[in-house]
């Protein structure tokens, strides 16, 4: 008989999916240390998570949600509001999603056949019905500090190998990076292992054996990437408008193996390379591809420089396929390059890839650059496009200004909002624009009150959070020299540890919107920020969104209007069709295709349009609706008739 701590165990053994001598060690072990006894089976052994929520969630009639999804989910303060954060501490419940149409809230939990803890969350949700998934415990407890706390950090504790990893890294980093003396010779020379774009051959890779030493970069290694992800940040804090570059690159970098299908390990080892490449580089010259392969004084730098990243990490394992993106990723496609003059694909795939993505980050995101001026994502493709052939791969030059100019349609519809941080503290600053970037927003970033001033006379900020101890004068002389500029009508927000009552009562008094003391709950202020930035008057309204469904699919298109509450009339071109989806606060209210089909079915048929044009009218709106389902439940419904109409 099972009881109630140790039910998922007993479960598990009578079912055959654990042996008696591993229920046995897990029982002990759970005895010996409290907790979840579905931990306690990890930790000894006893089953694989993916296993085991599997298995639970057949046993227990519903569905699971990975650690993986958890940690990668996108989830809305619609959706958290419903159950307040101690309810969900105490029971160990987060919820993941909320459908408006049912009432319906489902939420991950350890057993779902509690009904006790169902009655009290219907009761505190206020919803209908609810549908509770397995998940595992620890994850649970993450998801909660994540989402409901702003913990950035809180899945990082479910990786003990990915820190241990990251733990020899900084090391390096104490020995090699703080102190340059130390820096010790390059790593040798890897073999070239060059892969093509043709699907055969992406079969292939998908399917031979890994390396060890790239198996141990892949198991963990978001949990790595994410930290890595937060110490660049921090190193890159005085680099000026270079700070945050390296993530982006690496973003960029992702982008583009995700839109080629580049295997998982593969795909983990150019995003590594992304974030680490400058590191070490300290030359005068902001050294990409572009830079070195147009002008002498960055290839000379280069030719010094371009393995001090591997250099810093040379006691680290690093997988072959990051080092050789790292080494390679100054060559030329014609083969004029270097270290090792590689043309075409003799040039590991990893380095052509984030060659693009260096290039364009550094053009429209650093007004140093040869340019001297930050480009539109349009002109850098432009002065991409010039080397084609020449310095950049061409087809990838070609799929790469599709992912840029996805992303830019992307921040569109989502209506992402740019925020300008004036931070004098490296650390608080990296932390804040991290935090701020996963809730959505695209942020700006100054150290000085000069800088900021600078920054938000170019008009690019929606909004202007600022401390007020900066230099070379304080945030509110900043403020009162805003005031005669065009400047002023940007909503500003003091963030700062000035806590005085004369202080927050001067900050209004200069036309302050909020004054806000820290440390202060990120969930506070980025609630005081929307509602400020939704305050604003929107001036692209009526003007709308266009772009290629080469560049954002539908599905995507849908699954952004969705999450993002829009309102509007989506319309389709593909071919001789014309389509339209109209949407109500992110729901689906009506859908019509070519005068014939109208709903579900309407909806169902566009789904199968791979080519042709989208146009996003926000002025338009339906209040009648004939489509009940879920905008994410419609999509799947559409989505499953699609695979099953291909088999």
């Amino acid at each position: 008989m099972a009881t109630s701590l140790t039910k998922s165990a007993d479960k598990l053994l009578e079912g055959g999916v654990i042996s008696r001598d591993a229920h046995g060690r897990a029982t002990r072990h759970f005895q010996e240390n409290g907790g979840y006894v579905e931990e306690s089976l990890l930790e000894v052994r006893a089953v694989d998570e993916g296993t085991m929520l599997k298995s639970l969630a057949s046993i227990f009639k519903t569905r699971y949600v990975s650690t993986d999804k958890l940690r990668q989910a996108e989830i809305g303060r619609d959706v958290l509001v419903r159950v307040p954060v101690k309810i969900a501490e105490q029971n160990m419940v987060f919820p993941v999603l909320y459908e408006d149409a049912s009432s319906t809230l489902s939420l991950v939990c350890v057993d779902p056949t509690n009904l006790a803890l169902e009655q009290e969350l219907i009761r505190c949700s206020g919803v209908r019905k609810l549908r509770l998934l397995v998940a595992r415990p620890a994850a649970i407890r993450a998801a909660i500090q994540k989402y409901y706390k702003g913990d950035i950090h809180a899945f990082a504790q479910l990786d003990k190998e990915s820190f241990k990893a990251f733990q020899s890294m900084l090391d390096v980093y104490e020995r090699n990076v703080i102190d340059m003396s130390g820096v010790l010779s390059s790593t040798s020379e890897v073999s070239q292992n060059e892969r093509t774009l043709t699907p055969e051959q992406m079969e292939a890779s998908s399917v031979r054996p890994v390396p060890d030493e790239v198996r141990a970069l892949t198991d963990g290694t978001k949990t790595v990437i994410q930290v890595l992800q937060v110490m660049v940040s921090l190193l890159e804090t005085a680099r000026g408008e270079l700070a945050g570059h390296s993530v982006q690159v690496a973003k960029l970098t992702l982008q583009l193996c995700e839109r080629i299908n580049v295997a998982e390990h593969e795909r983990h080892c150019a995003v590594l390379a992304a974030l680490i490449h400058d590191l070490g580089k300290g030359s005068p010259y902001h050294l990409t591809p572009f830079n070195v392969a147009e002008w002498d004084g960055h290839r000379t730098a280069a030719e010094k420089r371009f393995d001090n990243p591997l250099r810093i990490f040379e006691a680290v394992r690093l997988p072959e396929a990051a080092v050789a993106a790292v080494r390679h990723m100054y060559e030329r496609f014609d083969g004029k390059g270097l270290p090792g003059g590689l043309a075409a694909k003799e040039i590991p795939l990893g380095a052509r890839i984030m060659g693009l993505a260096d290039t364009f980050a550094d053009l429209t995101g650093n007004s140093r650059n040869p340019y001297r001026r930050t480009l539109s994502a349009q002109d850098a493709l432009k002065v991409i496009s010039r080397g084609k052939g020449s310095v950049f791969d061409p087809n990838l030059v070609d799929l790469f200004a599709l992912v840029a100019a996805g992303d830019s349609i992307k921040n569109q519809l989502a209506g992402a909002s740019s925020v300008l941080v004036i931070e004098p503290d490296p650390e608080a600053s990296a932390i804040l624009e991290l935090q701020l970037m996963s809730r959505g927003f695209r942020v700006i970033s100054a150290r000085t009150a000069e800088q900021g001033l600078k920054l938000a006379a170019e008009g690019k900020a929606d909004i202007i959070i600022s401390e007020v101890e900066l230099t070379p004068f304080d945030g509110f002389e900043l403020k009162n020299r805003l005031a005669p500029t065009p400047a002023a009508g940007i909503p500003f927000v003091f963030y700062t540890a000035r806590a005085g009552a004369g202080d927050a009562e001067l900050g209004f008094k200069l036309g302050a919107q909020d004054y806000v003391v820290k440390p202060s709950s990120i969930e506070i202020l980025v609630a005081k920020l929307q509602n400020l930035i939704g305050r604003k008057p929107d001036p692209s309204a009526g003007t709308g969104v266009s772009g290629s469904l080469s560049e954002m699919s539908l599905p995507d298109l849908v699954q952004i209007l969705s999450h993002g509450r829009k309102t509007g009339q989506l319309k389709i071109a593909s071919g001789q069709h014309r389509g339209e989806i109209n949407f109500n606060k992110g729901d689906i209210y009506t859908c019509f295709l070519d005068g014939k089909l109208r709903g579900d079915q309407a909806f169902f048929a566009m789904l199968q349009f791979k080519e042709g044009s989208f146009s996003l009218d926000a002025t338009k709106k339906d209040e009648q609706r004939d489509i009940n389902m879920s905008a994410e439940m419609l999509l799947l419904e559409g989505l499953r008739i699609l695979d099953e109409q291909g088999r």
